[in-house]
Protein backbone atom coordinates (compact mmCIF):
# COMPACT_ATOMS: atom_id res chain seq x y z
CA UNK A 1 0.00 0.00 0.00
CA UNK A 2 1.43 3.62 -1.43
CA UNK A 3 1.93 5.93 1.56
CA UNK A 4 -1.14 8.47 1.72
CA UNK A 5 -0.14 12.39 1.21
CA UNK A 6 -1.60 14.98 3.47
CA UNK A 7 -1.47 17.82 1.47
CA UNK A 8 0.80 18.18 -1.92
CA UNK A 9 0.83 22.12 -1.92
CA UNK A 10 1.99 22.86 1.85
CA UNK A 11 4.49 25.66 2.34
CA UNK A 12 7.21 24.09 4.66
CA UNK A 13 9.50 25.29 7.33
CA UNK A 14 13.28 25.67 6.18
CA UNK A 15 14.72 24.55 9.48
CA UNK A 16 18.12 24.93 10.76
CA UNK A 17 17.79 23.43 13.79
CA UNK A 18 16.20 20.06 14.92
CA UNK A 19 13.27 19.17 17.14
CA UNK A 20 15.49 16.70 18.70
CA UNK A 21 19.11 17.99 17.91
CA UNK A 22 20.72 15.77 19.97
CA UNK A 23 22.16 12.45 18.78
CA UNK A 24 20.60 9.37 20.03
CA UNK A 25 22.45 6.38 21.49
CA UNK A 26 22.17 3.04 19.68
CA UNK A 27 18.54 1.64 19.73
CA UNK A 28 19.83 -1.18 18.41
CA UNK A 29 19.91 -3.48 21.61
CA UNK A 30 17.33 -2.01 23.10
CA UNK A 31 14.46 -2.02 21.20
CA UNK A 32 15.86 -4.96 18.09
CA UNK A 33 16.26 -2.22 16.00
CA UNK A 34 18.88 -2.79 12.78
CA UNK A 35 21.87 -0.85 12.81
CA UNK A 36 21.80 2.50 11.66
CA UNK A 37 23.70 2.07 8.57
CA UNK A 38 21.63 -0.93 7.43
CA UNK A 39 18.65 1.14 7.92
CA UNK A 40 19.83 4.29 6.12
CA UNK A 41 19.59 3.13 2.90
CA UNK A 42 15.92 2.10 3.12
CA UNK A 43 15.28 5.94 4.30
CA UNK A 44 16.83 7.15 1.15
CA UNK A 45 14.61 5.15 -1.15
CA UNK A 46 11.63 5.82 1.02
CA UNK A 47 12.31 9.36 0.39
CA UNK A 48 12.49 8.75 -3.14
CA UNK A 49 9.48 7.29 -3.27
CA UNK A 50 7.80 10.16 -1.63
CA UNK A 51 9.17 12.85 -3.29
CA UNK A 52 10.01 11.36 -6.93
CA UNK A 53 10.29 14.52 -8.40
CA UNK A 54 13.87 14.95 -6.86
CA UNK A 55 17.02 15.26 -8.65
CA UNK A 56 18.90 11.93 -9.00
CA UNK A 57 22.09 14.61 -9.32
CA UNK A 58 21.05 15.61 -5.55
CA UNK A 59 21.21 13.78 -2.46
CA UNK A 60 18.37 13.63 0.43
CA UNK A 61 20.26 14.26 3.95
CA UNK A 62 19.14 12.05 6.09
CA UNK A 63 19.89 12.30 10.10
CA UNK A 64 20.03 10.23 13.21
CA UNK A 65 17.78 12.46 16.15
CA UNK A 66 17.17 11.20 19.28
CA UNK A 67 14.30 9.58 19.80
CA UNK A 68 11.41 8.88 22.36
CA UNK A 69 9.87 5.77 24.25
CA UNK A 70 7.04 4.78 21.36
CA UNK A 71 8.91 6.11 18.06
CA UNK A 72 12.34 6.32 16.36
CA UNK A 73 13.28 9.80 15.46
CA UNK A 74 14.85 10.83 11.87
CA UNK A 75 15.71 13.71 10.47
CA UNK A 76 14.85 14.56 6.63
CA UNK A 77 15.99 17.12 4.02
CA UNK A 78 14.87 17.65 0.88
CA UNK A 79 17.42 18.57 -2.00
CA UNK A 80 15.99 22.23 -3.88
CA UNK A 81 15.01 20.06 -6.66
CA UNK A 82 11.83 19.11 -5.08
CA UNK A 83 10.44 22.62 -5.64
CA UNK A 84 7.64 23.58 -3.04
CA UNK A 85 8.86 20.78 -0.83
CA UNK A 86 12.12 21.91 -0.12
CA UNK A 87 12.61 22.02 3.53
CA UNK A 88 13.17 19.61 6.44
CA UNK A 89 11.07 16.92 8.05
CA UNK A 90 10.77 14.29 10.77
CA UNK A 91 10.46 10.84 10.23
CA UNK A 92 7.95 8.99 12.98
CA UNK A 93 8.41 5.33 13.24
CA UNK A 94 6.55 3.75 15.96
CA UNK A 95 8.75 1.21 18.27
CA UNK A 96 5.45 -1.12 19.12
CA UNK A 97 2.82 -2.64 17.52
CA UNK A 98 0.59 -1.23 19.56
CA UNK A 99 1.04 2.07 18.30
CA UNK A 100 -2.37 4.15 17.05
CA UNK A 101 -1.46 6.16 14.04
CA UNK A 102 -4.66 6.95 13.11
CA UNK A 103 -5.61 8.58 16.44
CA UNK A 104 -2.19 10.48 16.67
CA UNK A 105 -2.87 11.82 13.05
CA UNK A 106 -6.51 12.99 14.09
CA UNK A 107 -5.35 14.60 16.98
CA UNK A 108 -2.82 16.81 14.96
CA UNK A 109 -5.69 17.39 12.00
CA UNK A 110 -7.80 18.82 15.22
CA UNK A 111 -5.56 20.82 17.10
CA UNK A 112 -4.43 22.55 13.53
CA UNK A 113 -8.18 22.84 12.64
CA UNK A 114 -9.58 24.31 16.02
CA UNK A 115 -6.82 26.06 17.52
CA UNK A 116 -3.96 28.68 16.52
CA UNK A 117 -1.55 26.39 19.17
CA UNK A 118 1.40 26.12 16.75
CA UNK A 119 2.15 22.63 16.03
CA UNK A 120 3.38 19.68 13.32
CA UNK A 121 1.84 18.72 10.41
CA UNK A 122 1.48 15.44 8.82
CA UNK A 123 2.40 15.16 5.09
CA UNK A 124 2.58 11.33 4.54
CA UNK A 125 1.87 8.20 6.68
CA UNK A 126 1.48 4.27 6.18
CA UNK A 127 0.12 2.25 8.61
CA UNK A 128 0.92 -0.78 6.92
CA UNK A 129 4.58 -2.62 6.35
CA UNK A 130 4.31 -2.70 2.57
CA UNK A 131 7.18 -0.11 1.92
CA UNK A 132 11.06 0.52 1.62
CA UNK A 133 11.08 0.46 5.57
CA UNK A 134 8.90 -2.05 6.20
CA UNK A 135 7.39 -0.33 8.80
CA UNK A 136 4.69 1.76 9.44
CA UNK A 137 5.18 5.28 9.71
CA UNK A 138 4.32 9.08 9.49
CA UNK A 139 6.12 12.34 7.73
CA UNK A 140 5.67 15.37 9.71
CA UNK A 141 7.04 19.00 8.70
CA UNK A 142 9.91 19.90 11.31
CA UNK A 143 9.72 22.86 13.75
CA UNK A 144 12.07 25.35 14.27
CA UNK A 145 13.80 26.16 17.43
CA UNK A 146 14.88 24.10 20.38
CA UNK A 147 13.40 21.97 23.31
CA UNK A 148 12.25 24.64 25.92
CA UNK A 149 13.60 22.11 28.70
CA UNK A 150 17.10 22.23 27.37
CA UNK A 151 17.29 26.10 27.13
CA UNK A 152 14.92 27.08 29.67
CA UNK A 153 17.44 27.62 32.41
CA UNK A 154 19.73 29.60 30.11
CA UNK A 155 17.35 31.98 29.62
CA UNK A 156 17.55 35.88 30.75
CA UNK A 157 14.50 37.25 32.34
CA UNK A 158 12.65 39.06 29.77
CA UNK A 159 12.53 35.71 27.59
CA UNK A 160 11.47 34.17 30.71
CA UNK A 161 8.34 36.80 31.06
CA UNK A 162 7.96 35.97 27.06
CA UNK A 163 7.81 32.53 27.71
CA UNK A 164 5.75 32.95 30.60
CA UNK A 165 3.25 34.61 28.93
CA UNK A 166 2.80 32.58 25.96
CA UNK A 167 2.08 29.16 27.81
CA UNK A 168 -0.99 31.34 29.26
CA UNK A 169 -2.18 31.90 25.82
CA UNK A 170 -1.50 27.86 24.94
CA UNK A 171 -3.64 27.18 28.24
CA UNK A 172 -6.05 29.45 27.23
CA UNK A 173 -5.99 28.35 23.85
CA UNK A 174 -6.81 24.88 24.81
CA UNK A 175 -9.85 25.82 26.89
CA UNK A 176 -11.68 27.58 24.08
CA UNK A 177 -12.17 24.26 22.21
CA UNK A 178 -14.99 22.45 24.20
CA UNK A 179 -17.19 19.46 24.31
CA UNK A 180 -20.25 18.11 25.84
CA UNK A 181 -18.34 14.75 26.30
CA UNK A 182 -15.61 13.96 27.72
CA UNK A 183 -13.27 11.38 25.33
CA UNK A 184 -10.61 10.98 22.53
CA UNK A 185 -10.65 12.57 19.09
CA UNK A 186 -11.45 10.35 16.06
CA UNK A 187 -11.35 11.33 12.33
CA UNK A 188 -12.53 10.22 9.47
CA UNK A 189 -11.67 11.22 5.95
CA UNK A 190 -15.19 10.83 3.68
CA UNK A 191 -14.89 9.94 0.28
CA UNK A 192 -14.61 13.54 -1.02
CA UNK A 193 -12.19 14.49 0.99
CA UNK A 194 -13.59 15.97 3.97
CA UNK A 195 -13.17 15.38 7.52
CA UNK A 196 -15.44 14.13 9.76
CA UNK A 197 -14.54 14.33 13.76
CA UNK A 198 -16.25 12.21 16.53
CA UNK A 199 -15.22 11.95 19.99
CA UNK A 200 -15.10 8.30 21.39
CA UNK A 201 -14.55 7.09 25.22
CA UNK A 202 -11.46 6.66 26.77
CA UNK A 203 -9.15 3.98 26.00
CA UNK A 204 -8.60 1.23 28.96
CA UNK A 205 -4.93 -0.38 27.62
CA UNK A 206 -5.96 -4.07 27.78
CA UNK A 207 -7.02 -6.68 25.17
CA UNK A 208 -9.66 -8.03 27.06
CA UNK A 209 -11.38 -4.53 27.58
CA UNK A 210 -14.38 -3.58 24.31
CA UNK A 211 -13.24 -1.69 21.53
CA UNK A 212 -13.96 1.80 22.76
CA UNK A 213 -16.03 2.56 20.10
CA UNK A 214 -18.59 -0.20 20.89
CA UNK A 215 -18.70 0.87 24.79
CA UNK A 216 -20.60 3.91 24.07
CA UNK A 217 -20.86 6.94 25.29
CA UNK A 218 -23.10 9.39 26.92
CA UNK A 219 -23.14 12.52 25.20
CA UNK A 220 -23.48 14.38 28.41
CA UNK A 221 -21.61 12.41 30.28
CA UNK A 222 -20.60 13.81 34.32
CA UNK A 223 -16.91 13.84 35.69
CA UNK A 224 -18.53 11.84 38.56
CA UNK A 225 -19.89 9.27 35.71
CA UNK A 226 -16.90 9.29 33.91
CA UNK A 227 -14.65 8.52 37.03
CA UNK A 228 -17.28 5.85 38.11
CA UNK A 229 -16.81 3.97 34.25
CA UNK A 230 -13.21 4.50 33.80
CA UNK A 231 -12.61 2.66 37.04
CA UNK A 232 -15.04 -0.09 37.01
CA UNK A 233 -13.48 -0.45 33.51
CA UNK A 234 -10.14 -0.84 34.74
CA UNK A 235 -11.31 -3.47 37.71
CA UNK A 236 -12.97 -5.38 34.88
CA UNK A 237 -9.92 -5.37 32.71
CA UNK A 238 -7.55 -6.94 35.71
CA UNK A 239 -10.07 -8.98 36.89
CA UNK A 240 -10.01 -10.77 33.55
CA UNK A 241 -6.15 -10.35 32.42
CA UNK A 242 -3.33 -12.77 33.57
CA UNK A 243 -1.21 -10.18 33.72
CA UNK A 244 -0.01 -10.15 37.57
CA UNK A 245 -0.72 -6.94 38.80
CA UNK A 246 1.30 -5.05 41.76
CA UNK A 247 1.94 -6.79 44.62
CA UNK A 248 -0.48 -5.03 46.73
CA UNK A 249 -3.21 -4.30 44.57
CA UNK A 250 -6.25 -5.63 44.61
CA UNK A 251 -9.14 -5.46 42.05
CA UNK A 252 -11.21 -3.64 44.54
CA UNK A 253 -8.71 -0.67 44.86
CA UNK A 254 -10.98 0.90 41.99
CA UNK A 255 -13.87 1.02 44.30
CA UNK A 256 -11.89 2.97 46.53
CA UNK A 257 -11.06 5.50 43.92
CA UNK A 258 -14.93 5.64 43.01
CA UNK A 259 -15.72 6.45 46.90
CA UNK A 260 -13.26 9.40 46.17
CA UNK A 261 -14.83 10.94 43.24
CA UNK A 262 -18.37 10.48 44.68
CA UNK A 263 -16.94 12.36 47.51
CA UNK A 264 -15.18 14.97 45.24
CA UNK A 265 -18.39 15.07 43.83
CA UNK A 266 -20.82 15.77 47.00
CA UNK A 267 -18.73 18.63 48.04
CA UNK A 268 -19.26 20.11 44.54
CA UNK A 269 -15.94 20.57 43.31
CA UNK A 270 -17.18 18.93 39.72
CA UNK A 271 -19.94 21.37 39.99
CA UNK A 272 -20.22 23.62 36.61
CA UNK A 273 -17.21 21.96 35.25
CA UNK A 274 -17.01 22.00 31.19
CA UNK A 275 -15.05 19.60 29.08
CA UNK A 276 -12.04 21.22 26.83
CA UNK A 277 -8.86 19.77 24.82
CA UNK A 278 -6.29 19.05 27.08
CA UNK A 279 -3.07 18.15 25.99
CA UNK A 280 -1.74 15.96 29.03
CA UNK A 281 1.52 16.50 28.42
CA UNK A 282 2.22 19.82 28.12
CA UNK A 283 5.86 20.05 29.63
CA UNK A 284 8.88 21.74 28.37
CA UNK A 285 10.21 19.18 27.24
CA UNK A 286 7.54 18.76 24.15
CA UNK A 287 7.41 22.52 23.35
CA UNK A 288 9.72 24.12 20.78
CA UNK A 289 11.04 27.47 21.13
CA UNK A 290 13.35 30.20 19.05
CA UNK A 291 15.51 32.76 20.22
CA UNK A 292 15.50 35.58 17.62
CA UNK A 293 18.38 37.33 16.64
CA UNK A 294 17.53 40.14 18.57
CA UNK A 295 16.87 38.09 21.58
CA UNK A 296 13.28 37.69 21.55
CA UNK A 297 12.10 34.30 22.81
CA UNK A 298 8.99 32.56 20.96
CA UNK A 299 7.27 29.15 21.29
CA UNK A 300 7.28 28.21 17.99
CA UNK A 301 5.69 24.78 18.39
CA UNK A 302 3.67 22.32 21.03
CA UNK A 303 4.48 18.89 19.76
CA UNK A 304 3.51 14.90 20.66
CA UNK A 305 -0.37 15.60 21.19
CA UNK A 306 -0.60 12.07 21.25
CA UNK A 307 -2.65 11.41 24.39
CA UNK A 308 -4.57 14.37 24.08
CA UNK A 309 -8.21 14.24 25.11
CA UNK A 310 -11.07 16.49 26.43
CA UNK A 311 -10.66 16.70 30.26
CA UNK A 312 -12.35 18.32 32.81
CA UNK A 313 -11.24 22.06 33.61
CA UNK A 314 -9.05 21.34 36.22
CA UNK A 315 -7.33 18.76 34.28
CA UNK A 316 -6.28 21.44 31.73
CA UNK A 317 -5.69 24.15 34.86
CA UNK A 318 -2.29 22.36 35.75
CA UNK A 319 -0.04 25.32 36.60
CA UNK A 320 2.95 25.31 35.25
CA UNK A 321 4.96 25.80 38.72
CA UNK A 322 8.24 25.89 36.36
CA UNK A 323 8.06 28.78 34.97
CA UNK A 324 8.88 30.58 38.65
CA UNK A 325 10.15 27.36 40.21
CA UNK A 326 12.57 25.74 37.67
CA UNK A 327 13.37 21.81 38.29
CA UNK A 328 14.59 19.23 36.08
CA UNK A 329 11.79 16.92 36.81
CA UNK A 330 9.23 18.74 35.45
CA UNK A 331 6.21 15.93 35.67
CA UNK A 332 3.75 17.87 37.92
CA UNK A 333 2.78 21.15 39.44
CA UNK A 334 4.95 21.75 42.88
CA UNK A 335 2.92 21.43 46.38
CA UNK A 336 3.85 24.85 46.84
CA UNK A 337 2.68 26.04 43.18
CA UNK A 338 0.57 28.51 44.97
CA UNK A 339 3.37 30.28 47.04
CA UNK A 340 4.62 32.85 46.21
CA UNK A 341 8.15 33.20 44.91
CA UNK A 342 10.72 34.52 47.35
CA UNK A 343 12.91 35.48 44.41
CA UNK A 344 11.39 39.06 42.95
CA UNK A 345 11.95 38.20 39.15
CA UNK A 346 10.43 34.91 40.15
CA UNK A 347 7.37 36.63 41.85
CA UNK A 348 7.21 38.78 38.23
CA UNK A 349 7.29 35.44 36.67
CA UNK A 350 4.07 33.97 38.11
CA UNK A 351 2.25 37.16 38.27
CA UNK A 352 3.10 37.25 34.27
CA UNK A 353 1.53 33.96 33.72
CA UNK A 354 -1.23 34.63 36.04
CA UNK A 355 -2.24 38.05 34.27
CA UNK A 356 -2.87 36.07 31.02
CA UNK A 357 -5.02 33.20 32.68
CA UNK A 358 -7.13 35.33 34.35
CA UNK A 359 -8.54 35.41 38.09
CA UNK A 360 -11.37 32.58 37.21
CA UNK A 361 -9.03 29.70 36.62
CA UNK A 362 -7.46 30.28 40.05
CA UNK A 363 -9.29 27.78 42.06
CA UNK A 364 -8.81 25.07 39.25
CA UNK A 365 -4.75 25.70 39.04
CA UNK A 366 -4.15 25.82 43.10
CA UNK A 367 -6.68 25.10 44.92
CA UNK A 368 -6.36 21.18 46.80
CA UNK A 369 -9.17 19.88 46.02
CA UNK A 370 -8.42 20.44 41.77
CA UNK A 371 -4.53 19.09 42.61
CA UNK A 372 -6.07 15.91 43.93
CA UNK A 373 -8.48 15.88 41.23
CA UNK A 374 -5.92 16.09 38.68
CA UNK A 375 -4.38 12.73 40.17
CA UNK A 376 -7.99 11.00 40.33
CA UNK A 377 -8.21 11.51 36.64
CA UNK A 378 -4.79 10.50 35.33
CA UNK A 379 -5.62 7.37 37.15
CA UNK A 380 -8.71 7.42 35.37
CA UNK A 381 -7.18 7.23 32.32
CA UNK A 382 -3.92 5.38 33.01
CA UNK A 383 -5.23 2.40 35.55
CA UNK A 384 -3.35 1.20 38.43
CA UNK A 385 -1.10 -0.61 36.53
CA UNK A 386 2.24 -0.43 38.14
CA UNK A 387 3.35 -0.11 41.90
CA UNK A 388 4.40 3.64 41.18
CA UNK A 389 0.38 4.22 40.24
CA UNK A 390 -0.16 1.49 43.36
CA UNK A 391 1.86 3.98 45.40
CA UNK A 392 0.39 7.18 43.85
CA UNK A 393 -3.69 6.15 44.37
CA UNK A 394 -2.68 5.61 48.47
CA UNK A 395 -1.46 8.37 49.16
CA UNK A 396 -4.12 10.13 47.45
CA UNK A 397 -6.79 8.77 49.42
CA UNK A 398 -5.05 9.56 52.34
CA UNK A 399 -4.13 13.21 51.49
CA UNK A 400 -7.82 13.12 50.27
CA UNK A 401 -9.06 11.90 54.05
CA UNK A 402 -6.33 14.40 55.66
CA UNK A 403 -8.59 17.32 53.44
CA UNK A 404 -11.47 16.44 54.68
CA UNK A 405 -10.91 16.26 58.28
CA UNK A 406 -9.28 20.01 57.98
CA UNK A 407 -11.52 21.65 55.34
CA UNK A 408 -14.57 24.07 56.38
CA UNK A 409 -18.03 23.41 55.71
CA UNK A 410 -19.72 20.18 55.27
CA UNK A 411 -18.19 17.22 53.23
CA UNK A 412 -18.61 14.03 53.23
CA UNK A 413 -16.57 11.50 55.55
CA UNK A 414 -13.70 9.41 53.83
CA UNK A 415 -12.47 6.59 55.98
CA UNK A 416 -8.84 5.13 54.70
CA UNK A 417 -7.16 2.04 56.64
CA UNK A 418 -3.89 1.57 54.22
CA UNK A 419 -2.89 -1.25 55.90
CA UNK A 420 -6.27 -3.28 55.29
CA UNK A 421 -6.72 -0.75 52.08
CA UNK A 422 -10.36 0.27 53.22
CA UNK A 423 -12.14 3.08 52.18
CA UNK A 424 -15.29 3.74 52.85
CA UNK A 425 -17.86 6.96 52.26
CA UNK A 426 -20.93 8.47 53.84
CA UNK A 427 -22.02 10.34 51.00
CA UNK A 428 -24.29 7.68 49.79
CA UNK A 429 -24.40 5.48 53.07
CA UNK A 430 -22.50 2.69 50.37
CA UNK A 431 -19.12 0.84 52.02
CA UNK A 432 -16.26 -0.54 49.93
CA UNK A 433 -14.27 -2.91 51.67
CA UNK A 434 -11.32 -5.29 50.53
CA UNK A 435 -13.19 -8.50 50.98
CA UNK A 436 -16.49 -6.93 48.77
CA UNK A 437 -15.22 -9.07 46.18
CA UNK A 438 -17.79 -7.59 43.32
CA UNK A 439 -16.81 -7.90 40.11
CA UNK A 440 -17.23 -5.59 37.37
CA UNK A 441 -18.07 -6.61 33.59
CA UNK A 442 -15.66 -4.40 31.33
CA UNK A 443 -19.14 -4.34 29.15
CA UNK A 444 -20.35 -2.26 32.16
CA UNK A 445 -18.73 0.71 31.55
CA UNK A 446 -19.13 3.41 29.22
CA UNK A 447 -16.10 5.47 28.21
CA UNK A 448 -11.30 6.25 27.33
CA UNK A 449 -6.05 7.11 26.14
CA UNK A 450 4.32 11.22 22.13
CA UNK A 451 7.35 10.92 21.98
Amino acid sequence: MPSEEINKSTAFHSSCASCCSDVSETSTLVYDHETWSDFVPRVHQLCRQLWPSASEDEEFVVEKLKGGSYNRIIGIETPSSTGAAHGSYILRIPRYEFAQQAREIAILRYVRQQTSIPTTEVIFFDPTTENPLNEPYMVQTRILGQSLQDVYPTLNHEQKRAIAKQWGQILLSQRTVKNSSLGVVHATTNEDGTIEFAINPYDVHSAVDPDPADVGLSPAQSVLEMFVTQFERWEAAHIRSSRAPPPAYKPEEYDRLIAVAKDMDAAGFFKDTTFALCHLDLFPRNVMVDIQSDGAANITGVLDWDSAVFAPDFAVCAPPSWIWAWKDDDDEPLDEAEITPDNPEDQTLKRDFEDVVGDELHDFFYAPQYRMARRLFDLALEGVRSNEAFDDAQELMKEWADFQSTATGPLPEVEVELSGLHVSSTEDGDAHSANDGDAHSADDGDAHSTD
